[in-house]
């Protein structure tokens, strides 16, 4: 089979709609015959896209699809798209002639299918399509694996689709809005919202009733019009204007392909809210946007401050934020709902797209989504909500708020969610698209990262839409697995050492079990440690092998010479903050106790947390019972020029400044008083 055609027009696929200038945004995978024939014409490829994946299929097999499978195995790579765009393309260009038929019945897609890529009807089947669905979920799992930076993914999850369409749904998902539609959106979005008056975003089956009502007025195409009003496509188009709608900043317009877009976020630090800018990836060190704010970059961080821009309030939360600049957009979404989660990078809370289960969060609500809000966290969330209703200097006007909320269950919370609706349908739990392992007690990561300590095996997490049929070391499991996408804790099935394999549908996964870690082997002289780049491995070889030595001498310069330190932090701080000689300040959260620590014989003292530093020293500073406590971590004299960019230092300093009379302690409180003056 000659796959060049069908490589040509996976690059040019991958470019046109995965690539990273579709960062934050959301893309819908479009292709009718007219886009095919444009791409082919602008972009100079020979053979048309229907024949390129029709050269490379099995028409008359059993398995017709299985050479783009091994075509796609040959050719993964953790950068690029699964290997199978193409053939999704056509799969989508089926859906698309779906209404426009005379002949065949608009509902038969497989008819559409088989006739584009076999030349007749009744070839490809719907009985040969499951591995067509499969391959949708794996790019659907690549695309969220990158976060927003291949595009915001809008492929349905399997337990969004309508039984009659758990197959085809996903082709039919992308068919549906073509880009001239999308660039009306902003406009019908702002009359919706403007009429509603309510909660933000809305619900996409509510934006559908709208769009049935309005949709001519603002003269979106006849085939979107067509496909609201079709029984089987609606839901559909009501999933795909959900997630446009969750994106929307509340501006007249889309900001266009491949034009930076940072994600402002809102930052909760020192008892008060602020704004902080990301982008995936570091750019320019500042940025001059309008109204006068300027971004600055946070070290070599993604992150920048904004400099200038009005602190958060419910005004702007409500209705969103952007603001262009010179070659970037920056932009944040207009809701009703603030999620915010602990952000390890820069030591504060700040918001997130989606809740994250197992994860601590805080909810700030607007008076419109409260009661939803306290609907789901009734149902869905675990023990130890700790409610806010007093009013709160830093809280917007009339807003809610709710500290430590944690979701253990995904699917319990999914499904509250789409009980009530709302502004919580944005922040949901990403979708599962296979199954994968989570926790459990690693033995060895270094020799494999999948080899757990007997008795602590991990947890098996099922996708959405998991029916439960199984199989575990080949027999179905006893007792069976859940039908529902829910953590099953292998670690209560008693399973012996050894290799275990998991099989469901397509999918598998595999892991170790043993009693105890591998041994490593001990050379008879310790020479070293190989080096390849910029990284040093762990275990000692007398073995060059091509590679450089980096000696014992020298490992501590490994990673910008950032040696770990380890301080001890009391439990039931109010607050705790690491203050560094370098002019740095990270507020410090207390982690909860791992739930691995069930399963120990004793229970260690959780009277203590342990903190790891690097690069540089200074204080532990405290705040128990009333008084502040400051603990020394190899502190140096203040070892910065006082600058307006370390007030937050100077504040955190000062906050606690009479917690030590330590001589050293004072020079910190003296720096501290010429940053503030």
């Amino acid at each position: 089979m000659n796959f060049t055609p069908y490589a040509a027009w996976q690059r040019v696929l991958e470019e046109a709609f995965f690539s990273p200038a579709w960062d934050g945004h959301p893309v819908v995978m479009y292709m009718d015959d007219d886009e095919a024939a444009n791409m082919q014409s602008s972009l100079g490829l020979e053979v048309p896209l229907a024949e390129a994946v029709r050269r490379v299929i099995a028409v008359g097999d059993t398995r017709p699809y299985e050479p783009i499978e091994r075509y796609e195995l040959s050719h993964s790579s953790d950068d690029g798209a699964p290997a199978v765009l193409p053939l999704l393309a056509c799969s989508v260009i089926a859906a698309t002639r779906m209404a426009n038929d005379g002949i065949r019945r608009s509902t038969n897609y497989h008819s559409h299918f088989s006739q584009l890529l076999a030349g007749r009807e009744g070839v490809l089947t719907s009985a040969k399509y499951q591995s067509v669905a499969s391959m949708w979920q794996r790019l659907a799992s690549w695309q969220h694996r990158w976060g927003t930076n291949r595009g915001i993914c809008t492929i349905p999850s399997p337990a969004d689709l309508p039984h009659n369409q758990a197959r085809i749904g996903y082709a039919l998902s992308q068919a549906v809005l073509r880009g001239t539609d999308r660039q009306l959106l902003p406009k019908f979005f702002e009359a919706v919202r403007q009429h509603h008056r309510t909660v933000w975003p809305l619900p996409g089956a509510v934006l559908a009733e709208y769009l049935e009502k309005w949709g001519q007025a603002y003269s979106f195409s006849p085939k979107f019009l067509q496909a609201v009003r079709h029984p089987e496509f609606r839901p559909l188009v009501g999933k795909i204007l959900g997630n446009f709608a969750n994106v929307w900043d509340g501006s007249p317009y889309f900001v266009g392909e491949g034009i930076p877009r940072a994600e402002l976020l809102v930052r909760f630090e020192s008892r008060k809210l602020g704004w902080l800018a990301k982008l995936s990836k570091p750019g320019e060190p500042e940025y001059q946007l309008s109204g006068g704010v300027r971004m600055l970059r946070l070290g070599e961080t993604g992150y920048y401050a904004l400099d200038a821009l009005k602190l958060p309030d419910d005004r702007s939360l409500r209705a969103g934020v952007q603001l262009a600049g010179e070659g970037i957009v920056v932009g944040r979404p207009a809701s009703s709902l603030v999620v915010l989660r602990q952000n390890n990078d820069l030591d504060c809370f700040t918001s997130v797209d989606r809740f994250v289960p197992g994860e601590q969060h805080m909810l700030l609500a607007a008076p419109e989504a409260q009661r939803d809000v306290e609907t789901v966290l009734e149902r869905a969330a675990s023990p130890g909500i700790e409610p806010k209703r007093g009013r709160l200097s830093w809280m917007p006007e009339g807003w809610s708020l709710h500290h430590r909320v944690v979701f253990d269950d995904a699917v319990t919370l999914r499904q509250a969610i789409r009980d009530v609706q709302g502004a919580m349908l944005a922040v949901q739990p990403a979708p599962q698209y296979k199954p994968y392992l989570q926790a459990g007690l690693p033995l060895a990561p270094k020799f494999n990262k999948r080899l757990y300590l007997v008795g602590g095996e991990p947890d098996l997490v099922l996708p959405d839409g998991a029916t439960g049929e199984a199989l575990l070391d080949g027999k179905p499991p006893q007792p069976p697995f859940p039908a529902r996408g829910v953590p099953v804790s292998l670690w209560q099935r008693g399973l012996p050492t050894g290799q275990h394999r998991i099989q469901m549908e397509d999918a598998e996964v595999t892991f170790l079990t043993a009693e105890e870690a591998p041994a490593a082997a001990e050379p008879e002289r310790v020479a070293g440690f190989r080096l390849t780049g910029a990284r040093a491995d762990a275990f000692a070889t007398t073995k060059d092998e091509g590679a450089g030595l980096l000696r014992g001498a020298q490992l501590g310069q490994a990673g910008n010479g950032a040696v770990p330190q380890i301080a001890f932090c009391r439990r039931g701080a109010e607050k705790t903050a690491f203050v560094a000689c370098d002019g740095r300040a990270w507020e410090v959260a207390e982690p909860a106790p791992p739930t691995w620590w069930e399963r120990l014989p004793e229970t260690p003292s959780d009277y203590y947390f342990e903190v790891e530093l690097r690069g540089c020293g200074g204080w532990i500073v405290q705040f128990r019972r009333g008084a502040w406590h400051v603990d020394p971590v190899s502190p140096q004299e203040p070892d910065f020029s006082a600058g307006p960019e370390h007030r937050g230092w100077a504040a955190a300093v000062l906050e606690a400044a009479e917690g030590s009379r330590d001589p050293l302690w004072q020079s910190y409180v003296r720096r501290a008083q010429e940053v503030s003056k």
